[in-house]
């Protein structure tokens, strides 16, 4: 199962009426057409190559499923992603959510406990980034905070090394290591234009903690969502290099962050 990417991450979403008014007043553009099916009802952003689904159980459905039920549980957030396949993959996970796919079609993606609080799923693609970006452009529209693509996205848990031997064990080898500070060591992993920066031993709930969005113009990411009412920080140096500034409080149960180069 080689993987070439990220294809699609999925938020779990308690309101979805309220989550896309907030994600648009953050200056993502949504596709106009939500899709339905298995139960759930979702709602499609981009950044880049990577499409964003925001996922919530339909009126009327008793019991959402897992996992999307325990992070309901904690009032939404990140659940996982979805890596993208040369190959169409096999999964004996017995939990699974049924998704949209972008040749207008759906599938129903088995989920595995990938990281502690992190669920992955695969589907075959062939279509390159570039394909892929202009795929999901078409489909939303343009994204007015002028994000570029998802720079990175960060993940607290209990056990680096596992989480290493876990991702090599696919076949992503770690590219670096950084020491935080205080016993707290970061690995960084990379799948095209994004970073999987996996943190442990994480403080709090193992989980898919936040997004970073590299943006063609910071300044305009942080004007939009202020003009729309959301409080956003100045940008300043990132430790990285370039700017960074952030939308205060999580949207969803999502830490966001904007970046721009060095």
């Amino acid at each position: 199962m080689p993987i070439t990417c990220i294809e699609r991450v999925v938020v779990a979403i308690t309101d979805l009426d309220a989550a896309c008014e907030r994600w648009s007043k953050a200056g993502f553009a949504i596709a106009s057409k939500r899709f339905s099916a298995g139960g759930l009802n979702v709602a499609r952003l981009y950044a880049g190559a990577i499409e964003i689904d925001l996922v919530a159980v339909a009126k009327g459905v008793a019991k959402a499923p897992e996992p999307l039920a325990s992070s309901l549980e904690r009032g939404g957030g990140i659940i996982g992603w979805i890596w993208g396949v040369s190959d169409a993959a096999v999964s004996d996970g017995a939990n699974s959510l049924t998704l949209p796919l972008s040749d207008g079609g759906t599938r129903s993606i088995s989920l595995v406990n990938f990281l502690p609080g992190v669920w992955t799923g695969s589907v075959a693609t062939d279509a390159d980034l570039a394909t892929r970006r202009a795929s999901l452009k078409t489909l939303c529209g343009s994204n007015q905070n002028t994000v570029d693509f998802l720079e990175h996205i960060v993940v607290m848990t209990p056990s680096l090394e596992d989480a290493i031997a876990a991702h090599e064990k696919i076949g992503l080898p770690c590219k670096r290591i950084r020491e935080a500070g205080g016993g707290v060591r970061q690995a960084f992993f990379k799948l095209e234009q994004t970073v999987l920066e996996i943190v442990g031993p994480g403080r709090g709930t193992p989980q898919a903690w936040g997004f970073a969005f590299m943006c063609k113009d910071i300044r305009r990411a942080v004007d939009v969502a202020r003009a729309n009412g959301m409080q956003a920080t100045e940008p300043k140096t990132a430790i990285q290099g370039g700017k960074i500034a952030r939308i205060v409080g999580p949207l969803d149960g999502v830490a966001v962050a904007y970046m721009a180069p060095a």
